[in-house]
């Protein structure tokens, strides 16, 4: 009867275990479960330990320079950024050199900000489109109105209170460059390197192990590479999101095909013993 139960386990229909495997996936879809992950990634902690240290009214411009192609990793990136920054009562303004990002930008200041009761010209400010990312990065080395002197909504910058004191990278905390370009590049060379501005950085996963000669020089103070990145930094700042959803699908996925291989084989093995 045993043998009999066993040899169907093994010619089980391919469909039900597709089936299995999409409830699985379907579960953290719901809910984020937080799967135990006590490997963070050390330049992902670099990040947080970064801005956690920063002092409350601190100033950081975050360029998101990603578009829907890349949105499933870096997106949740984003997010959990602003949302540590502004835990932190900093000062926070967006900016963006891809066109495909500017919806994506409205999507988080739709919602973020309400959750740390964050007023725009205020908390924060979202600056407008810019083309031509080498004049924009050395400008805002001297004078960033001469760039930015209207935000998204055409209101004046210079006498928000998000602005006060900031002209130009010597009065900011740190830049941010979450992309899924190489624009990262470029703003660690005419920002970073040039007006000695503290780097910090959001890629996609394919792109991440490029950096590391960054990190090691100091020019970038921490990385945050891909969805597992996401999910990490979800975790320490204690707001799971779509990151840590992600991660979730990928680790119940694994967990099913170890558990059939594991099982065929024992099975297996006792069906040629005995």
């Amino acid at each position: 009867m045993l043998r009999k139960y066993t040899e169907k386990f093994l010619k089980m229909d391919r469909r039900l275990i597709f089936a299995l495997l999409t409830i699985l996936m379907f579960i953290p879809l719901i809910k984020p479960l937080g799967l135990p992950n006590k490997a963070v990634g050390v330049s992902c902690q670099q990040v947080y330990d970064f801005i956690e240290n920063l002092k409350p009214g601190g100033f950081i411009l975050i360029s998101l320079d990603y578009d829907p192609s890349t949105r499933p990793e870096l997106h949740p990136q984003a997010k959990a950024v602003i949302r540590h920054a502004f835990r932190k009562d900093l000062r926070v303004a967006v900016m963006t050199f891809l066109p495909g990002s500017t919806g994506l930008i409205e999507e988080i200041f739709a919602t973020v900000p309400k959750e740390y009761n964050k007023k725009e010209e205020i908390d924060y400010v979202v600056l407008p489109y810019q083309a031509g990312f080498v004049a924009v990065m050395t400008q805002l080395g001297s004078d960033m109105y001469s760039i930015y002197d209207k935000d998204k909504n055409g209101n004046p910058t210079k006498k928000m209170p998000v602005m006060k004191g900031i002209t130009n990278y010597d009065d900011m905390s740190a830049v941010m460059c979450i992309t899924g370009t190489a624009l990262l590049d470029q703003w660690v060379l005419y920002a970073g390197d040039k007006f000695h501005v503290p780097m910090l950085g959001g890629v996609t996963a394919v792109s991440q192990p490029g950096y590391g000669p960054y990190l090691q020089k100091g020019q970038l103070k921490g990385l945050i590479g891909g969805m597992k990145g996401a999910a990490d930094y979800e975790g320490l700042i204690g707001k799971l999101g779509k990151g840590t959803t992600g991660i979730d699908v990928l680790n119940l996925g694994h967990l099913l095909v170890l558990f059939l291989i594991i099982t065929s084989n024992i099975i297996l093995f006792f069906m040629k013993r005995f």
